[in-house]
């Protein structure tokens, strides 16, 4: 009963873990993602930065707004685009 207990609670902290994404200030973004950012998206106003980890790489994500247009765009750490959402 106890294994299961903590079985249990090592795996909800794992999973809140793995799952949480992590607010970061633009001067943390690795220069090479923000000028990538800027340069693909120079209209963007209202930007947040989030990391994540995928396949143990550091993805960072902008959220922000183009116009009236609310987008997230990812970013591998070399600046490289992943994608838009």
């Amino acid at each position: 009963m106890k294994k299961s207990i903590l079985f249990g609670f090592i795996f909800t902290i794992m999973m809140a873990t793995s799952c949480s994404d992590n607010k970061i200030s633009e001067d943390k973004v690795p220069g090479a993602v923000v000028t990538s950012f800027k340069a693909k998206y120079p209209a963007a106003a209202n930007t947040k930065w989030i990391t994540e980890k995928k396949d143990g790489k550091t993805i960072y994500e902008a959220q922000f707004k183009s116009g009236s247009e609310e987008i997230e765009a990812e970013f591998n750490e070399d600046g490289s685009f992943i994608k838009e959402d």
